[in-house]
C-alpha cells in the first residue's frame, strides 16, 4: 500500500530538536515584550491618576469642613439683590439665585449645617447633592430643610410658596399642616398666615389632654397665671410675622423662661422657634423639653422631639443628646413622611458621638426599613 502525504500534518509535527523549540519561544517573547511594557505603563499611569483624584477629593473635603463661604473665598454676609437679581455661588458647589430686591442673610454655618434666612423676596436654591451640610432656610412662615435638591421660595406679605424642582425638602412651621410636610420633586406648598388662635388656646396651648387616656400622660399642674406688665402678645405677633429677633428682644431670656413654665404646646413650639431663629439656640431647648416632659401624648410631641434632636445635632453639637431626642421621636410615633429622616439623623448622631456599636445598629435599622432609601449610602458607610 502506498503511503499518503499529509502537508498539514507535516507542518504540525513536533520540533525535531530542543534547540528549535528554544528558538520558537525566544521569538514569542520578543514579540510580547513591547505589549507587556505598554501595559505596565498604562497600569502605572492609572494608579497615579486615581491617586491624584483621591488627593484632590480629600483636599476638597478638608477645605469644606469649615464654615460655608462664597465660591471666591469671601466669608458669607447679608446680600440685598439689585433689581436685576444676584447669583451667589457657594464654596461647596451650591448656588443661590436671588430675584430682584430679595434679601438673603446667613445665620449660622459650620462643617455640618448651614442656616440662613430669606428675609424678603424670592430665591432659587441649588444645594449640592451629597454635600457635607444640611441646609436650613428660614422663610418667615416656615422653615425649609434640605440636603442636595433644587427648590424655590417666594415670600409675600402673609404668604409663602415653596416649590421643589428635584430632590425633596422638609417644610416646618406653625402654619404648615401638622407643622411639617415633606415635598418631593414637582410638588408645591403654600403657607398662609392665619388668624391668631382662640384665647383659651393661647393661654393653655390647646385643649387639655385627658388623664388616663392610652399613651397620654396626665397634664402637669399649671401655675396660676399672674399679670405682668410685660406679659403681652407682642412677641407672638412678631413671631407669626417672621420677626424672630424682635420677638426674642420683646421677651428677653427671663421672659422666655417665664413663658416656658406657663404655656401650652402650640405656644411652646413657637417659643422654641423664637429662640432658635434669633440666634439663641440653647434657650430653645427648655420649651421643647417641657413638651416632652408634660405633654407626651400631644400629637405635636413627636415633632418637638425631632426638633430637639436636630437642634442638639446641628446647632449645639451634642450628638449624644440628639440621639436620645431622636429615639424619643421614633417611640412617640413621628409621622411616616418624616420617619426616614429621623432614622438617618439617628445614624449620624451615634456616629458623631463615637458610639460605633449603636451607629451600626441604627444603620441596620435604617436599611431594614428603607433598603432603597435616599440616604442608604450614609447607613452603608457605618456597616463596613
Amino acid at each position: 500500500m502506498s503511503r499518503l502525504h499529509h502537508p498539514l500534518k507535516d507542518r504540525l509535527a513536533d520540533p525535531t530538536s530542543e534547540e528549535a523549540l528554544a528558538r520558537i519561544w525566544q521569538r514569542i517573547e520578543a514579540r510580547g515584550r513591547p505589549v507587556r511594557g505598554r501595559a505596565r505603563v498604562w497600569a502605572v499611569a492609572s494608579v497615579f491618576a486615581a491617586a491624584a483624584v483621591a488627593i484632590a477629593f480629600a483636599s476638597f473635603e478638608r477645605r469644606d469642613r469649615g464654615p460655608l463661604r462664597f465660591a471666591d473665598g469671601r466669608p458669607l454676609g447679608v446680600v440685598e439683590a439689585p433689581p436685576v437679581g444676584a447669583v451667589l455661588p457657594m464654596s461647596d458647589g451650591s448656588r443661590v439665585d436671588l430675584a430682584g430686591g430679595a434679601r438673603f442673610a446667613p445665620l449660622e454655618s459650620n462643617g455640618t449645617s448651614f442656616v440662613a434666612v430669606l428675609e424678603r423676596g424670592s430665591a432659587h436654591f441649588e444645594v449640592r447633592p451629597g454635600g457635607p451640610r444640611r441646609w436650613q432656610i428660614e422663610c418667615g412662615l416656615a422653615t425649609v430643610e434640605v440636603v442636595g435638591t433644587g427648590f424655590d421660595c417666594a415670600r409675600a406679605p402673609g404668604k409663602l410658596r415653596v416649590s421643589v424642582q428635584h430632590g425633596a425638602v422638609l417644610v416646618r412651621g406653625e402654619r404648615v399642616p401638622d407643622r411639617a410636610r415633606r415635598l418631593a420633586a414637582g410638588e408645591t406648598l403654600e403657607v398662609l398666615e392665619s388668624p391668631p388662635p382662640a384665647e383659651a388656646e393661647r393661654s393653655f396651648g390647646g385643649p387639655l389632654e385627658e388623664p388616663g387616656a392610652p399613651g397620654v400622660a396626665a397634664p402637669a399642674r399649671r401655675e396660676p397665671v399672674t399679670e405682668d406688665p410685660r406679659d403681652t402678645h407682642t412677641w407672638r405677633e412678631l413671631a407669626r410675622g417672621g420677626h424672630h429677633r424682635e420677638a426674642f428682644a420683646a421677651l428677653g431670656t427671663q421672659g422666655l423662661l417665664r413663658e416656658t413654665k406657663r404655656l401650652g404646646v402650640a405656644d411652646l413650639l413657637v417659643l422654641a422657634d423664637v429662640a432658635r431663629l434669633s440666634g439663641h439656640a440653647a434657650e430653645a431647648v427648655a420649651p421643647l423639653e417641657r413638651i416632652l416632659r408634660d405633654f407626651p401624648g400631644n400629637p405635636q410631641a413627636p415633632l418637638a422631639a425631632l426638633a430637639l434632636g436636630r437642634l442638639e445635632l446641628d446647632t449645639l453639637d451634642r450628638p449624644a443628646k440628639a440621639a436620645v431626642a431622636l429615639n424619643r421621636a421614633l417611640s412617640l410615633g413621628v409621622p411616616l413622611s418624616l420617619r426616614e429622616d429621623v432614622r438617618t439623623r439617628l445614624v449620624e448622631a451615634y456616629a458623631r458621638a463615637g458610639n460605633r456599636a449603636e451607629a451600626r445598629a441604627a444603620a441596620a435599622a435604617y436599611l431594614r426599613e428603607y433598603p432603597d432609601g435616599r440616604d442608604r449610602s450614609i447607613a452603608e458607610s457605618q456597616m463596613r
